[in-house]
């Protein structure tokens, strides 16, 4: 939870900003610090202004909820329609979940009300009028494939240490609101987090990873498209580091939506590749992506917080907290105490505690 915190507090600053805005405020070029927010406050960044660097946005606070419902549950996996009442209740009653920041809270939850509604076969009071059946297939609130499971489920992995078959199966239950190879990407980033977990390297997790389709979800035409797109891809930024494979990587994948699962997979997965053993330079990579144009022009910075976020989540993993900047999590402790009054380390030690009662039962 500490790696997926630094992650989406490194890049959130500068998420979607415009074309030199970090060397405003840096005087680099690279993302490589913990900076403050200058935006405007909104639903899904930042909920207090001005807030110090370290703080989180809306992935750290899906990260703390995921955890706090696993532990409510004694360490198992919400199903689909449990997932679905607890967002909806969220969304009903945000002052139980977030107390002082009632509208905030209920305006982050309210692209989650349609497809929610749509799990249960109820009618929404968001969306009337459209019947349960198609809310269900509409993600967010959209209509394609989005990172909306890698958010709220970075870390499912965590509740199947070395078991990356049900950790895949299970993720893809309950993300009832991915569409289409959302769904695969949810449950691979899932059977990864379960391998890392494990203690297994990350070049050897990665070619585990891209052997398993538990679900047989390939067909007639081909494979599962990010185990058939995303090897290739990674075969191809072999070598590359730095500015160059994060300049390669914004470019290759331009024409993917900045909210696409496979974007951001593919950004995590190269990160590692080119990283095994430097966490920080592996976060640096997720972080310094651009949203780039058809014709290759630069438009802006892309959704880095929540690609820096899933990196981290899975570095953390790996790597655990001893492996990166103690300076840097403090702050991000520090951060998201001073803002939201959200004591991470003491929800990281009550998924601990169960996940080991839970461990040691099945033992």
């Amino acid at each position: 939870m500490l790696g997926h915190a630094l992650g989406d507090a490194l890049g959130a600053p500068f998420e979607f900003a415009e074309v030199g805005s970090v060397c405003k405020a840096t005087g680099k070029d690279w993302i490589e610090e913990l900076c403050p927010f200058t935006a405007p406050l909104g639903p899904h960044g930042p909920w207090v202004s001005p807030t110090v660097p370290g703080t989180g946005t809306d992935d750290v606070r899906y990260n703390r909820l995921f955890l706090d419902f696993a532990v409510e549950l004694n360490g198992r996996m919400p199903a689909d329609d449990e997932l679905a009442r607890r967002l909806l209740d969220i969304y009903e009653h945000p002052g139980q979940y977030f107390p002082g920041f009632e509208d905030l809270a209920r305006a982050q939850f309210e692209m989650w009300e349609g497809v929610s509604c749509g799990c249960l076969g109820q009618a929404s009071t968001v969306v009337p009028g459209v019947e349960p059946a198609i809310l269900a297939t509409r993600s967010v609130g959209l209509n394609y494939p989005t990172i909306a499971g890698l958010l709220l489920l970075p870390s499912a992995g965590l509740l199947f240490p070395d078991d990356p078959e049900a950790a895949y199966q299970e993720a893809y239950k309950s993300a009832f609101f991915d569409l289409a190879y959302a769904r695969e990407a949810t449950a691979l980033f899932a059977a990864a987090q379960s391998l890392a977990l494990s203690g297994m390297p990350p070049v050897q997790m990665t070619e585990t990873v891209f052997n398993m389709d538990p679900l047989q979800l390939g067909g007639y035409f081909g494979g599962p498209f990010i185990k058939q797109n995303l090897p290739p891809l990674l075969d191809r930024a072999r070598g590359m580091e730095g500015s160059l494979l994060a300049g390669w990587l914004s470019t290759e994948l331009r024409n993917f939506s900045v909210f696409d699962p496979y974007r951001a997979l593919a950004i995590t997965f190269c990160a590692l590749q080119a990283y095994p053993d430097a966490p920080m330079q592996a976060l640096e990579i997720a972080a310094n992506h651009m949203d780039v144009a058809p014709d290759g022009t630069i438009l802006r910075h892309a959704d880095i917080d929540c690609y820096a976020g899933i990196t981290g989540a899975l570095i953390g993993t790996i790597c655990g907290a001893e492996a990166l900047p103690a300076q840097m999590l403090q702050q991000v402790v520090t951060g998201n105490r001073s803002v939201y009054g959200m004591e991470l380390e003491e929800v990281i030690e009550r998924f601990i505690n169960v996940a080991t009662t839970q461990s040691d039962a099945s033992d």
